[in-house]
């Protein structure tokens, strides 16, 4: 973690919009405070980018393009080498057909961290329609120690002739060539060794000559504008070139300051004479040095937070509408918005979307009484259960009962509306551990990962054996070997790409393994059986995805592994989930500790293992059952565990003397049992001295199972989770369990943040016991989801690096990775479109991929060709025709075509057809719930629907709950689940139905994204339908814009006759 003396000082008046060069930064006194719209003040967070727009301005837009990025146009050059009768020129001649490559010259982040930037385009190399193109970039800052940056710079107008001595180059695009290099022809061959070269330590002598006869006199004279500003030239010197690369962002030369608190503010950013641009800045797939790395990652990171946090600022400054629903031992409070205002630039005004995590103090006034009542509470997803809202929190202080009292609101059928004032305890634990996470990335300790960060050359990283020990001196045990090799081998009937991923954990370059394949390849299967194997060699194993429902997943098909008793040895895994102290300012937390009389909602410690006792039941069938409250509450029903120790307060302080933490778990736990005055004596807060002994009780018996166990699941996000961080993989003197050695599974790593794959890899607590790392995603699906704002207004400099995941980026240049290329999951006839447009056809079905859907599900087939005569026919002869006739490929895929309007919600801006919602519910529900029933299944476990649009998913919610409260035959078994397409990835169902709230062509929105088509259209195993407009184009002056995938899907589906209007 980086000192404090890293921090900034926090000196007023210090904003200076002029420099040593004022040409510079004339854009800079345009801009404004994202939330006042008013001047950027030593108080600002957020600042919106300038962006081009403005182009009568005294601001030279070319000129802050060309310094804040590459500049333009790259010159047309050769490389000068020896000299004498030695010297030679590569290429020999410029901008001729001769010769199968060209050089460019040009510039790069002058204002941030300048380079001279060399690309070669090899013109017979061809890559997704382009030549290839590879890069080298020479710092005029000492990037990389002294020495290493670029000294003696000229450039010498009459021979344009650019020359200098430089160290190292840094580059991309070289590793993806080496695997060309072999059949590279001999020109091309002879440019590759020689531009490798200069990626040798030492310094190197460089020579260009440009070919600048070819610019227009516009051109030109943009260029000099920029090199005016470089050594030799004749204008100001860049206050750049020579300083610590992004001096912007702190004066540390080899990583940026990351800190909760201490992070850089804009004002920080433009006192000095070196100031951030604040423009939208490139990203690409490597990283020059780490602390760009550093940079990027931090600062996107930062401005994501502070627009979410100065959003919700907003939100928060207004009441709001709530009621009280009852749900399980808890209330539920639903939250309606009212008007409030949103972030925005001068002219623009941005949509509010609420964060994923948040703790909050809501106080609402008591409508008998008249007095404010105020409880904590933790904001939740959506609610099957309970009608549409705009939020729910669940409040985590006091029982459902609690609002039964006389003096407080109670709970009634008809929910009654009252105003509530949401203060948030805005504790994005992501947040904080994503800073966590760069602070410890750049640090040297972790210095075997920056090969694989910075991701310019691979064949210098060591490959290892990820089957060995990491922890010195500890060995495995031959038995324990030979019986995880023969499990693994056994377990399943592998293919041809599965078993070289297997044998490739023997041979990871860099300790890095990516897996990559489409649905239904087995990639949750390799992950399921790696993460054993690696467990039954004695590894610490940490399995993490950026979803909860991905991590449940893997926990319920785990758990279906342990219960079948075939392992070697006893399977122990833990679901972690977020604890309430990752919602709890730390202020809070400290005036507890130091007052235990301001202790008054003490429950709310333990809510997490009084939901377990109370639902119990119905944890049974979820993946909470495998949480850490359930195995703590099991393993103190069951005394399996003894702890003996002084109790300890989360400071540090101990009370008393040695007592069994256990024990009293199960003292508290069997007061809340009994109920009566004991439970209620509990809710009062009983004995102050009594209350903090059993919640420092429960904390230690947290703590004793994460310590004990070497198998732990949790997201991304939470991944350095307190508890997580203090107990798991503890010395051995700790808990007892031998170190071995971590390794980390990271789940659809290709849709998560790059800064959060790496947490659960850097983290200090177990990081020198990292063996590896396995990676498994699709790049053809989804990407992360970047929440920032974008177009015109936007606060985040760096917002391309949120939407580049680190798997996809090095695969992009050529890291060794493994593909799964035959899918179990789909039916032939629902895999070959997804497999012709997305993977180029090279997709394989496995077997059984072509069974009658009799076989899997009978009598579905039946229901379905009903659905559609009944539904889509013009005629009772048509109708029956079709019945008769309709084949099994006929009903598994099918469009519903449904005419209807799309609406937008008032609050969210989300859209919604009401009329494909009305249309399921109407005619295609009913049927299938009759189906399920004859053969004794359940809809919700056969039976998905996809939504586009959150407001499309909460019309479906509201649907299942109306259906629910009007007819009491029947239950939340007959009703399908909803999930929008991004929670629906890693997910898979018998019959999907998917809703993209879509009517016309051109008018799609971010249904046109191939990677969300893609993800809908491979959830499906047996029977895939859309339910859908007719796709035409509303407006005649679009018809020439080319057709998005779910378009051309739509008319394949009606050239087969697979397409039918419902009325």
């Amino acid at each position: 973690m980086a000192s404090d003396s890293d921090a900034p000082s926090d000196d007023s008046d210090r904003i200076n919009f002029e420099g040593s060069d004022p040409a510079l930064w004339k854009h800079l006194p345009k801009l404004v405070d994202g939330v006042t719209k008013q001047a950027i003040t030593n108080d600002t967070q957020l600042v919106a980018l300038y962006q081009y727009h403005d182009l009568k301005s005294e601001v030279n837009n070319t000129l802050l393009k060309n310094l804040s990025g590459v500049s333009k146009p790259s010159v047309l050059c050769q490389l000068v080498l020896g000299g004498g009768e030695d010297q030679r020129r590569l290429p020999p001649k410029v901008g001729t057909d001769e010769y199968s490559y060209d050089l460019a010259l040009c510039f790069n982040k002058l204002l941030l961290a300048p380079v001279v930037h060399l690309s070669c385009t090899f013109l017979r190399i061809v890559e997704n329609g382009r030549p290839y193109t590879t890069v080298l970039e020479w710092h005029f800052n000492d990037y990389d120690g002294p020495d290493s940056g670029i000294l003696d710079y000229n450039h010498d107008k009459p021979t344009a002739v650019i020359s200098f001595t430089a160290g190292p180059a840094t580059c991309s695009g070289f590793s993806n060539l080496e695997g060309f290099k072999n059949k590279l022809p001999g020109q091309d061959s002879e440019i590759f060794g020689v531009l490798k070269s200069f990626l040798a330590p030492g310094r190197h002598a460089v020579r260009l000559e440009l070919a600048e006869g070819t610019l227009s006199l516009e051109t030109k004279n943009e260029l000099d504008n920029v090199r005016s500003r470089l050594p030799s030239g004749d204008g100001v010197l860049l206050p750049t070139i020579g300083a610590v690369e992004y001096a912007a962002f702190g004066d540390k030369p080899d990583r940026v300051h990351c800190a909760r608190e201490g992070m850089l503010k804009p004002a920080d950013m433009l006192s000095g004479d070196i100031k951030h641009p604040m423009v939208p800045l490139g990203c690409s797939n490597t990283f020059t040095t780490v602390k760009e790395a550093g940079v990027q990652l931090a600062y996107s990171a930062v401005a994501a937070e502070a627009e979410a946090r100065e959003a919700m600022k907003l939100w928060a400054k207004v009441y709001h509408s709530a009621t009280v629903f009852p749900l399980g031992a808890f209330a539920v409070l639903a939250v309606r918005f009212r008007d409030f205002d949103k972030l925005s630039s001068v002219k623009d005004e941005l949509l509010y979307r609420m964060p994923k995590e948040l703790g909050a103090s809501i106080q609402f006034k008591d409508q008998r009484s008249s007095t404010m009542v105020t409880v904590k509470a933790v904001l939740m997803g959506s609610v099957a259960e309970l009608p549409p809202h705009d939020a729910f929190f669940r409040i985590i202080s006091e029982s459902i009962n609690y609002f039964g009292g006389d003096n407080l609101i109670s709970v009634r059928r008809g929910p009654e509306y009252f105003n509530v004032k949401i203060s948030p305890t805005y504790i994005s634990a992501t947040y904080a551990t994503q800073l966590a996470t760069v602070a410890q990335l750049q640090l040297p300790g972790q210095q075997r990962w920056h090969g694989v960060l910075l991701n310019q050359v691979h064949d210098a990283l060591e490959v290892l054996d990820l089957t060995q020990p990491q922890e010195p001196g500890e060995t495995i045990a031959p038995q324990a070997r030979r019986q995880a090799d023969d499990w693994l081998k056994n377990w399943m009937t592998w293919n041809r790409e599965q078993i070289a991923v297997i044998r490739g954990i023997k041979a990871a370059k860099g300790g890095i393994i990516i897996v990559m394949g489409p649905a239904g390849t087995g990639k949750t299967l390799l992950q399921q059986a790696l993460s054993i194997y690696f467990y039954l060699l004695g590894f610490h194993v940490l399995a993490l995805a950026p979803a909860n429902s991905n991590v449940d997943h893997l926990a319920v098909q785990l758990g279906k592994i342990k219960e079948c008793g075939q392992l070697p040895s006893v399977l122990d895994f833990i679901r972690m989930y977020p604890s309430v102290r990752d919602f709890t300012p730390k202020e809070d937390e400290d005036a507890i500790g130091n007052n235990p009389n301001l202790n008054k909602h003490s429950l709310q410690h333990f809510y997490d293992i009084l939901s377990a006792v109370d639902d119990r039941e119905t944890d049974k069938d979820s993946a909470r059952r495998y949480g850490l409250a359930q195995a703590v509450l099991h393993a103190a029903e069951h005394h399996t565990h003894i702890l003996k120790r002084r109790l300890r307060s989360e400071t540090g302080k101990t009370q008393g003397g040695v007592v069994n933490a256990w024990d009293l778990l199960r003292e508290f736990l069997g007061k809340w049992s009994r109920g009566g005055m004991d439970r209620e004596d509990l809710r009062s807060g009983c004995d102050d001295s009594t209350m903090e002994r059993y919640r420092m009780a429960y904390a230690q018996c947290r703590a004793h199972l994460i310590g004990g166990n070497r198998f732990m699941l949790a997201t991304t996000g939470n991944a350095r989770a307190s508890e997580l961080y203090h107990n798991w993989y503890s010395p051995e003197s700790e808990w007892d369990v031998k170190r071995v050695g971590v390794v980390v599974f990271v789940d659809e790593a290709a849709k998560d943040v790059e800064v959060n794959v790496w947490s659960g890899v850097v983290c200090e607590q177990w990081s020198s016991g990292v063996r590896g790392v396995v990676m498994f995603g699709d790049d053809k699906q989804l990407k992360p989801t970047n929440t920032c704002s974008r177009g015109r207004i936007n606060f985040n400099a760096f917002n391309g690096r949120l939407d580049i995941t680190l798997p996809c980026r090095l695969v992009e240049e050529g890291f060794p990775h493994y593909r799964l290329l035959e899918q179990r999951r789909m039916h032939q006839s629902i895999s070959r479109f997804p497999n012709r447009e997305f993977y180029k056809g090279k997709l394989r079905d496995g077997g059984g991929t072509d069974l009658p859907l009799d076989e899997r599900l009978p009598g579905l087939s039946k229901i379905l060709k009903t659905i559609v005569a009944e539904n889509g026919m013009h005629s009772c002869m048509e109708a029956r025709l079709y019945a008769a006739e309709a084949t099994d490929a006929n009903v598994r895929l099918h469009w519903v075509e449904v005419k209807g309007d799309r609406v937008r919600h008032p609050g969210t801006n989300s859209l919604c057809v009401r009329e494909h919602v009305r249309v399921f519910f109407k005619n295609i529900l009913p049927r299938l719930i009759e189906c399920f029933r004859q053969t004794d299944k359940r809809v919700n476990e056969h039976v998905m629907i996809i939504c586009a649009y959150s407001y499309a998913l909460h019309e479906y919610m509201d649907g299942i709950r109306r259906k629910l409260r009007h007819s009491h035959q029947y239950t939340m078994a007959d009703m399908p689940q909803v999930l929008t397409v991004d929670a629906s990835q890693g997910q898979e169902a018998s019959m999907v139905v998917f809703d993209g709230s879509c009517q016309h062509s051109d008018n799609m929105g971010f249904v046109n994204d191939d990677g969300r088509c893609n993800v809908a259209v491979t959830r499906a195993k047996e029977v895939f339908w859309v339910i859908g407009g007719s796709m035409d184009v509303k407006q005649v002056s679009n018809s020439h814009l080319k057709p998005a995938a779910l378009v051309k899907y739509k008319r394949e589906l009606a050239g087969m006759g697979m397409c039918h209007r419902f009325a």
